[in-house]
């Protein structure tokens, strides 16, 4: 007997497909960071080429979670026998400095982004399949079939119905 996980989705392709890509930042961390603080389950990083009064920061959160299905709906029925999964928290702080050029004058704008990330603890939940959730996650940040940021200014007005809908 084998197993197979399969998705309801079916994506429509573009008569014109855009080359979309959404290059990872290059971090070095084994250079520029190193560990703030470790406790069971997490770990708080440092940018050490970033100021001490305006730190970049990451947090990676881990823990357990007794019941994936809590709130999503699933029949019973239609649960796996196992209900234990994962919850896996990366938050990454940031503080930019605006400098006005003629008087000297600066003030700081705080930027906080963060995933999260649930899912239960079964053979057929791969890394593969995490990060093929996070590209469609990323996606819905953006208008189809196109590589501007368009989308992401629409949404930081509050406008949050895509707009091909």
């Amino acid at each position: 007997m084998s197993k197979s996980l399969g998705f309801s989705y079916t994506d429509t392709a573009f008569g014109s497909p855009a080359t979309l890509n959404l290059v990872r930042a290059n971090t070095n961390m084994a250079v520029d960071w190193t560990e703030k603080q470790r406790q069971t389950g997490e770990s708080k990083i440092v940018n050490v080429n970033s100021s001490n009064d305006r730190p970049e920061q990451v947090r990676i959160a881990y823990s357990e979670v007794a019941d994936v299905y809590k709130n999503s709906g699933i029949e019973a029925a239609n649960m796996a026998t196992s209900k234990k999964g994962f919850s896996l928290v990366i938050q990454l702080t940031n503080t930019g400095r605006v400098t006005e050029s003629v008087t000297g004058d600066t003030y700081d704008l705080p930027i906080s982004t963060h995933l999260v990330i649930k899912a239960p603890n079964d053979e057929l939940i791969t890394a593969a399949v995490i990060e093929t959730q996070l590209k469609r996650l990323l996606s819905s940040l953006y208008n189809d079939n196109v590589t501007t940021t368009v989308r992401l200014a629409q949404l930081m007005k509050g406008a949050v119905t895509p707009p091909e809908l």
